[in-house]
């Protein structure tokens, strides 16, 4: 997930608590970077056999597999190359393939069909869907999956719970959801793994809290997202015809640890599963373990960054569609040092539009820590000079 914090956030979808966990928090690369003797880019590990396969043995591999699920961190350029290369191998074995996809909410469904139907351009499924609204990581990235889905006419298959719910959940806790809220999320969530508790448990304590309730809000959060998309591939599963199967575009903190979204869609409709994760080759306390993945992809090294400025608030996009609107503030924040509240609409920063999360981290990643942010609040507008932290 990404927010104004970190990238890797309630390991959730775009808002504050938003878009599915889309990195590995707990994995710490070695520094500096040092490869994995024998290993390079583009080696495929099985860690059951702890050998390098060739991309030919796993596409035998996963061809006679129902469900194949494919991590990813969202902004990786890499980990999409290797999601693209094996959906079109797996699709040159067998082109009854179902892509489903972490970033749509379930009630984008009709428009998915439409635009994998021809019935759609590019251009009106990205404002019909309300890419940025929904996802609101580059469109860049997947544009080549969903061009080949549509292509070959693919049935893409939305997952997700809407993120304001699933927000509202990790703010105030799922009982605070109303009957129709309460509906838009997977019916069961399955609280008594401890196994998965605990594996939040580690994301919970990496992260600042702002807003959230407390644990159980937060963990009842990622159960939303992950209960939910286990509840739609289930369902689908119970309609697979002979030969169809299904690709999963999803975060790699919702399927690592043999927790998360595989366990959870075993759990209602049983079928044969495999995981594949990227990771760059300087995780070499990682590479070669089972409960990572099925299947290493070794990428890149990863280079140790520098941390990210911080503006200390918890956002997520403003109902009228302009903006982001302030759900939390971090104590002692530069947001909080500003007079930032919450309830604030952020609609511009230095007099570049705020459409996006993404639009304000990449403002906060210029050289200059000060800047003037553009608020509305209530009928007011203001204009609030701010100086981030480095």
């Amino acid at each position: 997930m990404i927010n104004v914090f970190s990238k890797a956030s309630l390991l959730g979808m775009t808002l504050l608590l938003a878009a599915g966990c889309s990195t590995l928090a707990s994995l710490k690369p070695i520094k500096p970077p040092s490869l994995v003797e024998g290993l390079k880019v583009d080696d495929i590990l099985n860690t059951n056999s702890r050998s390098v396969v060739t991309f030919e043995s796993l596409m035998n591999d996963l061809s006679t597999i129902r469900v194949i699920y494919l991590g990813e961190t969202h902004t990786s350029i890499e980990d999409h190359r290797i999601q693209q290369k094996i959906l079109e191998g797996l699709y040159a074995r067998n082109p009854k393939l179902i892509l489903a996809m972490e970033m749509f909410p379930r009630e984008a469904q009709p428009i998915l069909d439409r635009y994998s139907r021809g019935l759609l351009s590019q251009e009106d499924f990205i404002e019909e869907v309300n890419w940025d609204g929904v996802w609101g990581f580059p469109f860049e990235l997947y544009r080549p999956m969903l061009t080949f889905a549509q292509e070959k006419q693919l049935q893409i298959l939305a997952l997700n719970a809407p993120r304001h719910v699933v927000g509202k959940i990790a703010v105030s806790g799922l009982a605070s959801l109303s009957p129709e809220e309460r509906s838009r999320v997977a019916s069961d969530f399955h609280k008594d793994d401890p196994k998965h508790r605990e594996y939040v448990r580690q994301e919970y304590e990496l992260h600042l809290k702002g807003g959230i309730k407390d644990f159980e809000s937060f963990f009842e959060a990622q159960l939303a997202w992950e209960e939910t998309m286990a509840e739609t591939l289930a369902g689908r599963l119970s309609q697979l015809q002979e030969g169809e199967q299904i690709v999963v575009l999803v975060g790699k903190g919702h399927i690592v640890n043999r927790v998360g979204i595989p366990a959870l869609t075993s759990m209602r409709a049983p079928a044969s599963f495999k995981t594949v994760v990227p990771l760059p080759v300087n995780y070499p306390d990682s590479l070669y373990d089972p409960d990572l993945a099925d299947y290493v992809w070794i990428t890149e090294p990863l280079e140790p960054t520098a941390h990210r400025p911080r503006l200390g608030v918890m956002l997520v996009p403003a109902a009228s569609g302009t903006g982001l609107e302030v759900q939390g503030i971090a104590p002692g924040s530069p947001a909080e040092k500003a007079g930032i509240q919450k309830g604030d609409i952020l609609f511009e920063i230095d007099g570049i539009p705020l459409e996006s999360v993404e639009d304000l981290h990449k403002a906060l990643g210029k050289d200059s820590l000060d800047h003037t942010l553009s608020i509305k609040r209530g009928k007011r507008q203001l204009s609030v000079p701010v100086t981030i932290s480095p």
